[in-house]
């Protein structure tokens, strides 16, 4: 074997260590934190989408699948009358925490009041949360993590409770 060879190899070793280094901190940090997805979602949307009320707004990440197998990660911005759909990136390098635009998707920011959400349920095996709003059917997939590894189970029972009452709600007012 050539001299370098074995310098490349060793080079590609190092390499391949520090990237699992990184990936296993950033999931350490991500499982001891919590709340730091929603403060870096607030400041986002406090920055790039000024005319949203941030009060009672609660965040949660999920992912709207795609084409070929393409995932947009989406930010849901929410309270008991409106509902932002966001295509974010989030940068989970801990001291660095935010969200930023995702600018390589067709998709753009949505809105939808809550009165226009006709249905919601879950697919046939669980994994996919689908709702429909005014004839259009949304499907996206709720993650237990988000994109800074935190836990984010509790915010999206939250996100799911809000939905339920939406739609009690719109079912008494005939909506």
């Amino acid at each position: 074997m050539s001299q370098d060879f074995i310098y490349y190899l060793l080079l590609m070793v190092g390499m391949s260590v520090i990237a699992l280094g990184i990936v296993f901190f950033i999931r350490y940090k991500g499982k001891n934190s919590k709340g730091k997805y929603t403060e870096a979602a607030m400041k986002f949307l406090a920055k790039q989408y000024p005319t949203i009320d941030l009060n009672h707004i609660h965040c949660v990440e999920s992912h709207l699948p795609g084409s070929l197998g393409r995932v947009t990660p989406m930010l849901l911005a929410y309270n008991a009358d409106d509902m932002y759909m966001i295509p974010v990136l989030p940068f989970p390098f801990p001291g660095l925490q935010k969200i930023r635009v995702c600018e390589e998707t067709d998709h753009e920011m949505a809105y939808f009041p809550m009165t226009s959400i006709e249905q919601a349920g879950f697919d046939e095996q669980a994994q996919k949360f689908i709702f429909a709003v005014k004839g259009q059917s949304i499907t996206l997939k709720l993650k237990r993590k988000n994109g800074f590894m935190e836990d984010q189970q509790e915010e999206v029972n939250h996100f799911l409770t809000t939905i339920a009452q939406v739609l009690e709600k719109n079912k008494a007012l005939n909506v």
